[in-house]
């Protein structure tokens, strides 16, 4: 009897030190960053390292964020009429990046 609870205490030991271990699913998580983007005019077209990913207005909170991989990335607004807006942010572990950008009408 006693040598099934010394069992039984292990596996219970086991399993509890496992929980307080990351999981993949975990990291996988925690691998990206959330980017807000307040943009004038919001209808200006986002890119992010190049790839087109649509309205600045998407991505202001309200209907969604926009989420990016940890690391450099390389975000330009373009619109119509306006200068291209190019800046790099950095995507690391904060709550949530900003990134407010008013677009200069061309002369």
């Amino acid at each position: 009897m006693l040598k099934k609870l010394s069992i039984a205490a292990i596996m219970i030991s086991l399993m509890l030190l496992g929980c307080g271990m990351p999981s993949e699913t975990l990291k996988t998580v925690g691998s990206e960053g959330i980017v807000k983007i307040i943009a004038d005019p919001g209808n200006a077209d986002v890119y992010v390292d190049g790839n087109y990913i649509g309205k600045a207005y998407r991505y202001n909170g309200n209907p969604e964020l926009l989420k990016l991989a940890h690391g450099t990335h390389t975000i330009e607004l373009k619109k119509d009429g306006y200068q291209t807006y190019t800046t790099r942010i950095f995507v690391g572990n904060q709550a949530i990046d900003t990134v407010n950008i008013m677009l200069i009408k061309n002369p």
